[in-house]
């Protein structure tokens, strides 16, 4: 068998056996390890060594064995190129004339990752610092805020670096093929958001290793967004421990706390099989990843995966929605009895469904997670480490983030619901959580929204203008207005002093009846004050003499709890009384005071 190259030239091209080809390729991978020639740019799984040049050619890397390809107006013919075999021996390959296909074809793939998350920044900029094509996708509007890194040594010193990423690209703007795609995001709904964007650029080629909050996220991405098995990319699930946070002072990725990125596979037929499918078309993944020394990348078993990711989602079923419902700090938790008492009724529903749940069976690796006890003191030594946090629920509720409770809490009533299991606890804060989240958005919409700009030349200009103009017509209507009316009080120009004095005393009057009306509110119950208000509408000096009686009571000391309706009754009566033996009556005929009767039945 004979292996010929086209070649450019009319003279014939030489013929090399392909056994000759084989045996020498062989030798050439011993002698140098690919991508670990002097000079070699970094290529698509390379890792860049301590002393590696950022500002070197990206592309792919020049071999010994790989003839060199250019990208200006010869990208359609590779040159030839001398092998060196050993021994002096050397084995001359021709030029090749490419396809225009083949030729605009990318010499690497890229490493895509969607979020808008602080990790998946973080996740970015390491790769960045191994891979020459990583790029950062966003699929809603592309933000380039944060721009730096900001990390601690062990002595508490923050170092800045900048981001080594570019900038973000918006995810519907292409149809190129995406091969290895990272998915970032603290809810299901920002996730689902993000794959159905990029959901044309997928297929069965496609690795996708998926990173949100919760469990369950997997099986509603392949229901709602990828139904046909067939065009089904491969799915890696990710769980980080390292730890994030947006710093607005100074536009940078705070990294709390270094961690490990824990990496497992499902198949499809189970919800959550324990059956680890052949993983082939993940390992250059996952190796990729795992070049990134900062990631700290393991794959895992998913027996393990799923170790690792249960404490965190009890924490946030158990804790957040008690914090939510009593609005306090974790520290209040601590201090409440019944917070207590209901953070083990859902602790003690959510370990019965675990016991159940047959991907978890009888695992000695769970048996810490299972045993109530021991659960729960881990609950309340996570609760200690964050006592002087705000709860993360709130937070979100409050700045109007979407919330993850239907893979919360809502997960383990669906696990809950299938096993036969009874979950009322955890029922009860999966409706209050929609119910708080549904209230605050009403009260955000009813907000008047307040655009915050800064003031431009043109602004300031209009905005002086606008006062000169003021001054000129509008001022002088104010003046000639407030003229006619001190004319009015005072009796024309001389009477201003007198118009003046007047009006003092209506305000002194003004204040001292508002001064009563707030004594008045404050020692009357509202039925009281409401009879008081009848009374003056039929006799207004009662009224002002029964006020004035309960004022002098009230300012003595004693007055003790406020007046009642009833109390209100008694005083009139003692009132009326009084007035009856204070004065004579001389009535020639026997007849009732139809007034007095009227007075009582109000």
């Amino acid at each position: 068998m004979m292996l010929t190259f086209p070649n450019t030239c009319h003279s014939p091209p030489p013929k090399i056996s392909f056994v000759a080809i084989t045996n020498l390729i062989a030798t050439s991978r011993r002698e140098t390890p690919q991508c670990a020639v002097s000079g070699a740019a970094r290529c698509y799984g390379t890792v860049a060594g301590a002393g590696t040049d950022k500002q070197k050619s990206r592309g792919g890397p020049e071999l010994p064995y790989r003839p060199k390809q250019h990208s200006v107006a010869t990208s359609g013919i590779v040159e030839p190129t001398i092998l060196q075999r050993g021994h002096g021996q050397s084995l001359y390959v021709p030029s090749v004339r490419l396809s225009p296909e083949a030729s605009k074809s990318p010499s690497v793939h890229k490493i895509h990752i969607l979020g808008e998350d602080a990790r998946s920044k973080f996740i970015a900029h390491a790769l960045s610092g191994v891979y020459d094509s990583v790029e950062r996708l966003a699929w809603t509007r592309p933000s380039n805020k944060y721009r730096y890194l900001q990390r601690f040594d062990k002595h508490g010193t923050a170092t800045f670096e900048p981001l080594n990423v570019g900038r973000q690209v918006l995810a519907t703007k292409s149809d190129t093929h995406i091969d290895e795609l990272v998915v970032s995001s603290n809810t299901a709904q920002s996730a689902m958001e993000a794959l159905e964007a990029v959901k044309h650029r997928v297929d069965h080629d496609t690795t996708v290793c998926l990173m949100t909050d919760g469990l369950g996220v997997l099986e509603d991405v392949r229901q709602k967004i990828f139904s046909v098995p067939e065009k089904e990319p491969t799915f890696l699930l990710g769980n980080m421990s390292h730890k994030f946070a947006f710093n607005r002072n100074f536009d940078s990725v705070r990294q709390l706390r270094h961690g490990i990125w824990n990496i497992t596979s499902v198949q499809r037929s189970a919800v959550m099989s324990t059956e680890q499918p052949k993983v082939e078309t993940q390992t250059n993944f996952v190796r990729s990843l795992q070049a990134a020394k900062l990631l700290n990348t393991e794959y895992t078993p998913f027996d393990s995966w799923f170790r690792y990711k249960l404490p965190g989602v009890i924490f946030d079923s158990a804790v957040e929605p008690v914090c939510l419902l009593l609005e306090v700090p974790y520290s209040g938790l601590l201090q409440n009895a019944n917070a207590r008492k209901l953070i083990s009724s859902l602790l003690e529903e959510i370990i019965s469904v675990l016991r159940l749940m047959p991907e978890i069976g009888r695992a000695e690796t769970y048996h810490e997670i299972l045993d109530i006890d021991r659960a729960q003191k881990a609950l309340y030594k996570r609760i200690l480490r964050h006592k002087s946090r705000e709860s993360s629920l709130v937070q979100d509720i409050r700045r109007g983030h979407p919330v993850n409770v239907d893979y919360l809490n809502g997960y383990f009533l669906r696990r809950a619901h299938s096993l036969g299991v009874r979950a009322p606890t955890n029922k009860m804060m999966w409706d209050l959580v929609k119910a708080k989240n549904t209230i605050a958005a009403e009260q955000r919409e009813s907000y008047v929204r307040i655009e915050e700009t800064s003031v431009t030349p043109d602004m300031e200009d209009e905005y002086k203008a606008s006062s000169i103009a003021m001054d000129d017509s509008e001022l002088e209507q104010i003046r000639k207005a407030r003229l006619e009316q001190l004319k009015s009080q005072g009796g024309g120009g001389g009477g201003r002093q007198g118009g003046g004095g007047a009006q003092d005393q209506e305000q002194k009057r003004q204040q001292q009846d508002d001064a009563r009306q707030s004594i008045l509110n404050q020692i009357l119950h509202p039925e009281a004050a409401d009879r008081l208000g009848r009374i003056r509408l039929v006799k207004e000096e009662r009224a002002t003499e029964i006020e004035n009686r309960l004022i002098t009571l009230a300012q003595s000391g004693q007055l003790r709890q406020k007046v009642t309706e009833e109390q209100l009754k008694e005083l009139l009566s003692a009132v009326a009384e009084n007035k009856e033996e204070e004065k004579i009556v001389v009535s020639r005929r026997k007849v009732w005071d139809d007034d007095e009767d009227d007075f009582f039945d109000l």
